[in-house]
């Protein structure tokens, strides 16, 4: 037990703040209608991105269900694209993300991870089992709050396809006065965690 007088400089999870903070990871799902997208020829109408974050004010991310998702995370995050491909009844399509890119560097080591789960797929047929892969990568630790748009290209069957539109809103959480110290040799104050 925590003694009032003196708390922990431990966070505790029974004892959040107001603003909730995301999960460290956070999974951003591509759901894409193959079929239609090969139809048409374009991802128009045959793509919606969601994910398992929340902003300021703890409601879902902003476009969440279109292509202009602005997932929203602060800085040493781990985020994981995820392609969910829907489509009718036949064939399978393979659908893969092939690769994902922003203007500048925002993520550490952001590259395609897995691989075909040969022991669930034992019948492994190239190109048409499915794939259990995924791209993900570490928001820069540093990495100044803004909006970072990037680009996904996903591979459809033989033809390959870019998404537009979505973004990576960095922002951070600042601490409360509650959470300020100033030690004797410091000259400012910084921020710590505390229980109690």
């Amino acid at each position: 037990m925590t003694d009032p007088a003196n708390p922990s400089l431990i966070a505790s999870p029974s004892q959040p703040r107001a603003l909730v903070r995301n999960s460290i990871q956070l999974n951003i799902v591509i759901i894409v209608d193959v079929a239609r997208a090969i139809a048409a020829g374009t991802l128009d109408d045959a793509v919606m991105l969601v994910d398992n974050s929340v902003d300021r004010d703890e409601k879902p991310s902003p476009g969440r269900g279109t292509t202009g998702l602005a997932t929203q995370a602060q800085p040493g995050m781990v985020l994981n694209w995820i392609i969910y491909p829907v489509g009718p009844f036949g064939d399978p399509v393979p659908a893969a993300i092939d690769a994902i890119s922003f203007a500048q560097k925002v993520c550490f080591k952001l590259q395609s991870y897995g691989a075909v789960d040969i022991p669930r797929s034992p019948d492994y047929v190239p190109g048409v089992t499915p794939v259990y892969d995924y791209w993900a990568g570490m928001v820069l630790p540093k990495l100044a709050a803004g909006s970072y748009p990037y680009d996904v290209t996903l591979r459809l069957g033989e033809e390959r396809m870019t998404l537009t539109g979505a973004t990576l809103d960095i922002w951070y959480i600042p601490p409360d006065d509650s959470e300020m110290l100033l030690r004797d040799d410091a000259a400012e104050a910084r921020p710590i965690r505390r229980v109690g």
